[in-house]
Formats: C-alpha cells, structure tokens, sequence
C-alpha cells in the first residue's frame, strides 16, 4: 500500500541526520515520503528520494550552530524559548506548504514542536522519533528539569541501542529502541590516514563547538603522545582560531566524519548522540568530553558500558585525554565491551525495523 508518509524536523544536523535513513527506506518500499526541515537540507533531503518541504527557519544558517546559540550552561530555558520562536515560525509556513496535501502519517523528531499541532489539526497518526535520550519516568525530578515535564504518551522511534538510554528500565513500553540509523551521503567525500599513523579524531560536534580552549588542549595532549590528531570544528571561525598547532595536527571546518572513522583508534567527542553511535558503531573508544545538556548523560553511559572514558570539566586538561586515549587503546576489556556494543547495534534493527514500526502505525491509523 503506497501511503503519504510526512517526516519533519528542525534544521539541524543532530535531528536531521538520524532522520534521513528511515526516509530512504520508507522511499524504498514505495511510499510518497515528504520530509520538513530548513531549506538548507534540502539537498540531503532529496537524495533519500524524499521530497523536501522547506520553511524560513530561526535557527543558524546551514544547522551549524554558532555563538549566540545554547550556552553550555543553559539549563534548559534559553532552549525552550529557542525551540517555541521557531515552533510559532515554521507553523504557517509548513501548514501553508501542504495545502490540501494531507499526509497518512507524520513521524517527527522529538524537539519538532509544530508536527504534533499539524498531525492533530490533519487528523492523522504520528510517530516520534528521537535522535537521543527519551523521558523515563521520574526524569524531572533526576535531571532538575526547571518546570514539571509530561510528555504525551506517543509511539516512538529511538535511534539509539537501549543500553545507551540513562534509566532505559524506566522507560515506557511505547519506545522501540532501533540503534543508529546510519545514512552515507554523497557530499560526504573521502579521507585517507598518513602510512603508519595512530589516527584521533576530536570533534565537538555543530552544537556547541566554540570552545577552543577544548579543541587546543586536545590536540596538544594527543599530538604529543604521538597521535595523528584530525580536528574537525563545525564552525569556520573557530578553525581560525586555533592557531598554530604541533605539524601532527590537522584542522578542517568539517570532516567525512565515518571514513575518518573507519581508520580512526579513538574518538574525542563532546557526546552528542549521532557522533557517539558514529563512533560506537565503527568500533571506536571514546573519550567523552562533555559540553552541555544531554552530553553529560550520554558521556556517563559510555563510562559504565566501558566503551570509552568521560572527563568532566573540573577532571579536563591535557594530560587526561592523552592518558584516556592511550588506556582505551591497550585495554582488552574496552575491546571486548566495544565489540559487545556493535552486536546490540546489529540487533536493534536500524532503519527497517523503524520502517515496520512506522507503518504499523500508519495501519493502525487506516483503520481507525
């Protein structure tokens, strides 16, 4: 049964991204797949085989956020407030889009404030999907969330491995855990490791990625224990800022993240979930230097699975990530718990297990 399948999500990479696997899937089995976000994916967009729907977003150009975006130490007011503007904005224009056009079904990501407003106004079933960490019961009161948190009970899709959500025994049964929805891209381009080298990819990710005080540190700390350091910025502005760095450093605004990967022994991330299962799902330690929000959840999970190591901001400097980055190199056991790891991942199914989830709902709705 072809149906009109709707995704949608704000326009930014760690929410668009995860999304763009289960496009092309749903595509793949003959659906009509729409999918809205900023007018800067589109491109990404339309390579899924879906067929982009844009709106004039609030939020930073190109979803590479940059200053004036969320402080580290937002506790999360400065993003509900960011997130609702841009809820009011993307309304009319997505509505206005549609027109007549009804979808079947909308799947939106967990942050995408309108698409729950247009499912119900259409009269038509949704499925969430989530990117990171989803509420578990109690989590208003175990994360300090600064108002009262009741997220509406609605069928959702996670692309993460379960063992990866904090409190995952506290989650509803409506949660269907798929792990990482991985999707190659052909702007993605290619890079090859120098012969011989011990290759460390640092990246902070495209959310809050101005510290480079971090970036320096990292790089100085890994390149002087003989690392081939690849520093990836998000943010052309603080590429500049870096300054002069030891010769076995290289420095780029973005980077073919999963081939640099696929030749990389570790990875020193801020612990957003799209670059941690990236890293998780190649095989990769980590050595979580968490920067804000869910990054601190995301790097004490990985600590207590043994797949890499976190440093806080009071334990963070130099010598830390050298000495994380050599342990988890030379450990069996991190070994062992990363192999562990990429089974769950094999097991949760990926995109087609969320695409059978997804259109069992979408029949669910056909009957209704």
């Amino acid at each position: 049964m072809r149906s009109h399948i709707a995704l949608m999500s704000v326009p930014l990479h760690g929410h668009v991204n995860p999304m763009l696997g289960v496009a092309a899937e749903l595509v793949d089995r003959g659906h009509r797949v729409t999918f809205a976000s900023g007018a800067a994916f589109a491109p990404l967009i339309a390579e899924t085989g879906a067929t982009p729907v844009t709106y004039l977003s609030t939020f930073p150009a190109g979803g590479a956020p940059g200053d004036g975006w969320l402080a580290a130490s937002d506790d999360g007011r400065q993003a509900a407030r960011m997130f609702g503007r841009e809820r009011d904005a993307a309304l009319p224009q997505i509505a206005a889009a549609y027109g007549d056009d009804r979808p079947d079904l909308v799947v939106h990501d967990s942050v995408t404030a309108y698409a729950p407003l247009l499912a119900a106004r259409w009269g038509v079933p949704q499925v969430q999907f989530s990117p990171t960490h989803v509420f578990f019961h109690g989590a208003e009161e175990k994360i300090g969330a600064p108002v009262r948190v009741v997220p509406e009970v609605r069928p959702c899709v996670v692309a993460m491995p379960r063992s990866l959500q904090v409190n995952a025994d506290q989650v509803g049964p409506e949660h269907l855990f798929v792990g990482p929805v991985p999707w190659r891209r052909s702007t993605d381009g290619d890079w090859t490791a120098p012969a011989g080298a011990r290759v460390a990819l640092v990246s902070l990710g495209t959310t809050y990625n101005s510290r480079t005080d971090v970036l320096i540190r990292c790089a100085e700390g890994l390149a002087a224990g003989g690392w081939h350091v690849v520093i990836a910025t998000g943010d052309a502005g603080t590429a500049r800022e870096l300054g002069d760095l030891p010769g076995n450093v290289e420095v780029h605004r973005w980077v073919p993240q999963v081939r640099v990967l696929e030749q990389a022994e570790v990875f020193v991330t801020a612990g957003g979930a799209g670059s941690a299962l990236e890293g998780l799902t190649q095989g990769v330690p980590l050595v979580v230097v968490p920067q804000g929000v869910e990054q601190f959840l995301t790097a004490a999970r990985v600590q207590a699975l043994g797949v890499g190591r976190a440093i806080t901001p009071e334990r963070f400097s130099a010598e830390a990530v050298r000495a994380a980055a050599e342990e988890l190199t030379t450990n069996p056991g991190t070994r062992a718990a990363l192999e562990a790891m990429r089974a769950e991942i094999g097991r949760s199914g990926g995109a087609p297990v969320a695409a059978d989830f997804i259109e069992t709902h979408l029949l669910e709705g056909s009957a209704v």
